[in-house]
């Protein structure tokens, strides 16, 4: 065979296998800015999660990472978008429990699939729900709380950052523990929701601890427990509800996530890089400083995770006959 009709058919050959290829194994990955979008306004928890990570993975992937904030329905308009993104790594999110396990089974149901239509990256952390209430209230703690709500039904009312929220849910499943009847008023989003408790407009809230306790600290709010099933190494003076309540446990969770058929390539090099900044020091003391519980763990590892949450708040809104 003459040497170029063999350079014309490697040449051919080679071209075909790599029209054969994704579009994203055609180049490498990455090559232009990464969104990351986040379902809530700029100055929560999940902005605040997602902005730790993305001012840390522009020096390891060597691309601009862009957080954009797509608000709405308890952070679902957000996730729809995702799910109907391309999978090529260019749009990922903040995945959060109110936007990709409670809010789509609430607000959203139907519009897109919390399971199927996702590929879970990695864990980031987690953070335990604090029950606050106004200091007009006298409340020595969560029994005295039960009986005032007992005597007066539907006079405490809650907070929330929205209906499907992890704020509405935690109110419900602890009206649902303690047997008690307390008036659900929902806000467009946490900062609205506090500043409603702070100026007495409402009793209580469960929030997390990112929000709750500069509000704590300077003494606009009263911190009678905590949802996680112990107390807290750094309020060890703070009970826990489940003291009272037994097997009560609330918690917000961040996680990196993209649309489904996202190629495991692209999914295994953003865990390790994700993995990789939770142990730097200053990100590390940041989460510590939010009471945050680490993730180091796998996507598998995550999606487990995910799915075990949909279930659980699954059952808290058909037990509590929750609606949107």
């Amino acid at each position: 065979m003459p040497k170029t009709r063999r350079q014309f058919l490697t040449a051919t050959g080679a071209l075909a296998a790599v029209a054969g290829l994704p579009s994203w194994a055609q180049s490498k990955w990455p090559e232009k800015p990464i969104k990351i979008l986040v379902g809530f306004p700029p100055g929560g928890g999940a902005d605040a999660m997602a902005r730790l990570v993305a001012a840390k993975l522009p020096e390891r992937l060597g691309q601009a990472v862009i957080v954009d904030n797509r608000t709405g329905a308890t952070g679902t308009i957000c996730s729809e978008l995702v799910a109907k993104a391309p999978p090529d790594g260019y749009t990922l999110q903040l995945a959060h429990i109110n936007s990709n396990a409670i809010g789509p089974q609430l607000v959203a149901k139907g519009r897109f699939d919390p399971i199927n239509d996702f590929t879970p990256i990695a864990l980031i952390g987690i953070t335990p729900q604090m029950l606050c209430h106004h200091p007009k209230h006298k409340f020595a703690d969560v029994k005295a709380l039960i009986a005032y709500a007992k005597a007066n039904p539907e006079k405490l009312s809650y907070a929330s950052s929205g209906v499907g929220s992890i704020q509405h849910i935690a109110g419900e499943a602890f009206a649902l523990a303690a047997d008690v009847k307390l008036l659900h008023v929902p806000f467009k989003g946490t900062g609205e929701a506090l500043s409603a408790l702070i100026s007495g407009d409402v009793d209580l809230t469960f929030s997390s601890t990112g929000s709750a306790v500069p509000q704590v600290s300077a003494g606009k709010l009263t911190l009678l427990a905590v949802c996680s099933p112990k107390r807290l190494p750094n309020l060890p003076k703070v009970p826990a509800v489940a003291e009272t309540l037994p097997g009560y446990e609330i918690a917000t969770w961040y996680g990196l996530a993209g649309p489904a058929k996202l190629p495991r390539e692209i999914v295994m090099r953003l865990n390790s890089e994700v993995q990789a900044i939770l142990k730097q020091p200053d990100v590390a003391k940041r989460l510590q400083d939010l009471d945050a519980e680490v993730s180091s763990g796998s996507p598998e590892s995550f999606a487990a995770f995910w799915k075990k949450e949909i279930q659980k708040y699954g059952k808290i809104i058909a037990d509590a006959k929750i609606q949107a």
